[in-house]
């Protein structure tokens, strides 16, 4: 570890003395460019901006608006709504405890199991400046792996914004209410500013017993000064949710496409923060430095089956980075250390006050890392290096296990992670990239136990446990082209994986997919987005993306795999809008979405595929005046039946669905003042 902070000492003794700045750099966005790619690294990427945010947000979780906004990304709701209760998402078919998530450079992943649960911070993208989506290992970022791919939120930036009071109310299908309030003081005199966000968000959802109560605060503000900036942003969010993680036998659907096995007795209620601090200063010309400290946890009930599971999480972190341009050269390094600690507890709902289950363990880990681009004439050059390294401890709970303490297991991985990459802008107009990229990535605790707790089933396997950690090689190759009314951006891309921790389609408890070890496989693909304005009237963008998966070697239980697709890996994706704006005060948009068959278990049997699926939808924007903004989506326009999620029964008989829902609508009120 003395490597990584005399690597970083080494890089500010020798950039702060620099002079004669070429470059200027946003202060504000130190934090944020750390984790990022630029808009020419050799990186897929998709960026939206606070324009197109505003555009199609009208309170949803985020991962309901990125799947129209970037290839290959697809998402799944267990209540049926975009604004409420649990929802997940897949990029190039991975999963979502696999790819890296951010809010300006901070983690917002759990650390132990990997995932991020949106239904703990709801409304909250209203707050973002922007997003960036990475796909494949892209470049270094905080936190877990970016192994399939990153999502970097950023929050509202202040500097530039005048003060401002704003109110949306929302209203739809499902009973869904929202309403969210927004006031920014403005920057004073004294360089003094914030803004505050609060937000309450209701909805039976659209499968029964599927209701939710959100109430969110986001607050975001502090110095802005010529050379330095110290900042503060916190939020915090409480949801109750009724419970909906069972998917349901096709033939149940059809007859009852609402139906949840689960009654309104199953329920949870969580509670989530997240407090960050951060300090930016320009050290000389060419040099910036920003140091993060944070505190993030979460808590609450999750009642199902007459038990509760309790869980407390608790965060806590610090980042270093410093960024250094001279000329041709700029390099970007930075140190991430943090803590996070976890108790899990069983009681049964008549005694909760004696638990029949308590667990503890803990994750530290400290990374670094680098990254710099030259440029050459028409080339650029790109390097990043990352050095992870991180154990996970664990206390079991031994009455549980039936045997006599043996002490904490522990786990400790060190990961080495290079990317390399060449831009070539043939002219102002048109730009090649290429890169290859290396990551791993441990596995997480449920992976390891193949569960959620220690027994006397499962004690033995943990404590020598060959659950091996994974890899990836990744291979990009890229073109984007922007004319006066026309980009596009495509890519391909091959990604070989060793020991690729996948699902493999049976399901463990609360509707969690059973991981295992799938020794040699492989993804590649195409991925295209474009836009073309043919008229300052009409626009036409999308999205598309192909993928081709192979199991070439994996063993489930004593039968051999070979020559399989992964699942849950649609074969195609499209997206593709057209918006007119036949005055300035009125938009309409129109948009399509095809998602491809996807298999649910690692066999292929076809009776266990969710089939392919087309839904519209459409969205019209009135613009009242100035400070009254009206907009109206209806949503499944073709009152089509659809699933993007499903696994087999229990039993093994029949395919499973969440089912989506019918045609709906929601009505939104935005009021500036």
């Amino acid at each position: 570890m003395k490597t990584f902070f005399l690597s970083v000492l080494l890089l500010i003794s020798s950039t702060v003395l620099a002079q004669d700045s070429l470059k200027t750099v946003q202060l504000e966005e130190v934090a944020i460019t750390a984790v990022r790619a630029s808009a020419q690294a050799p990186v897929p990427q998709a960026n939206i901006s606070k324009k197109q945010i505003e555009e199609v947000y009208v309170g949803q979780h985020p991962i309901f608006m990125l799947e129209r906004m970037t290839p290959g990304f697809y998402s799944f709701s267990e209540s049926g709504t975009s604004f409420a209760n649990y929802g997940s998402f897949r990029l190039r078919g991975i999963n979502q405890e696999r790819i890296n998530i951010t809010l300006t450079g901070v983690p917002l992943n759990d650390m132990i199991d990997q995932g991020v649960f949106f239904s703990n911070f709801t409304d909250i993208a209203n707050n973002f400046e922007s997003i960036q989506v990475q796909r494949g290992v892209g470049t270094s970022s905080n936190g877990v792996s970016s192994y399939g791919g990153s999502i970097n939120f950023e929050s509202i930036n202040l500097r530039n914004k005048e003060a401002f009071s704003a109110a949306q109310l929302g209203a739809g299908s499902f009973n869904t209410l929202r309403a969210n309030f927004q006031n920014f003081t403005g920057i004073n005199k004294k360089g003094w500013g914030f803004l505050t966000s609060i937000s309450k968000l209701t909805s039976d959802g659209y499968r029964d017993n599927t209701e939710t109560d959100a109430t969110s605060i986001f607050l975001t503000g502090g110095y802005y000064g010529d050379d330095e900036i110290f900042k503060l942003t916190f939020f915090t969010s409480r949801a109750e949710n009724g419970l909906g993680y069972s998917t349901v036998e096709k033939s149940i659907l059809e007859n009852d496409p609402t139906f949840n096995p689960l009654s309104e007795n199953d329920e949870d209620d969580f509670q989530q923060f997240l407090l960050q601090m951060q300090y930016n200063k320009i050290l000389s010309p060419k040099t910036t430095l920003g140091v993060t400290g944070y505190y993030g946890g979460a808590g609450g009930d999750f009642v199902t089956f007459g038990q509760n599971f309790p869980l407390r999480n608790d965060h806590v972190g610090s980042i270093l980075n410093l960024d250094f341009t001279d000329g041709n050269l700029s390099v970007n390094s930075g140190i991430h250390a943090y803590t996070f600690r976890r108790k899990n507890e069983e009681s049964a709902l008549t005694d909760l006050d004696n638990p029949t289950y308590s667990e503890e363990s803990s994750k530290n880990e400290i990374s670094w890392f680098a990254k710099a681009a030259y440029e050459l004439g028409n080339l650029t050059a790109y390097a990043d290096l990352q050095i992870r390294n991180t154990r996970l401890n664990i206390s079991p709970d031994y009455s549980a296990v039936g045997i006599s303490p043996e002490g904490d297991i522990s786990f400790d991985w060190t990961f080495i992670n290079p990317r390399i990459g060449l831009t070539y802008d043939v002219n102002n107009a048109l730009s090649l990239y290429s890169s290859y990229g290396r990551s791993g990535r441990e596995p997480t605790k449920i992976d390891l136990f193949g569960g959620f707790r220690l027994d006397t089933i499962n004690y033995i396997s943990v404590r020598n446990s060959s659950f091996s950690e994974e890899y990836v090689n990744d291979f990009e190759l890229g073109v984007r082209l922007t004319k006066q009314n026309f980009v596009i951006d495509g890519n391909f891309y091959y990604m070989d994986f060793d020991n690729e921790i996948a699902p493999i389609g049976r399901v463990l408890t609360f509707g969690v997919q059973e991981r295992d070890n799938i020794k040699n496989s492989t993804r590649a693909g195409f991925e295209l987005m474009w836009a073309y304005m043919p008229t300052s009237e009409t626009e036409f963008t999308g999205n598309i993306a192909y993928l081709s998966t192979n199991i070439e070697q994996a063993l489930l239980d004593t039968v051999e795999i070979q020559n399989k697709e992964q699942i849950l890996s649609p074969d195609l994706i499209v997206n593709a809008q057209v918006k007119y704006k036949p005055s300035q005060s009125i938009s309409l948009s129109l948009s399509g979405r095809y998602l491809g068959e996807q298999f649910m278990e690692i066999t292929n049997d076809p009776l266990f595929t969710v089939p392919s699926s087309f839904v519209t939808d459409f969205m019209i924007e009135a613009n009242i005046s100035e400070a009254i903004t009206l907009s109206g989506s209806i949503n499944n326009l073709l009152d089509e039946t659809y699933y993007t999620f499903g696994t087999p029964n229990f039993t093994g008989t029949e395919p499973a669905f969440f089912a989506q829902p019918e045609r709906n609508f929601f009505l939104s009120l935005n009021v500036k003042f």
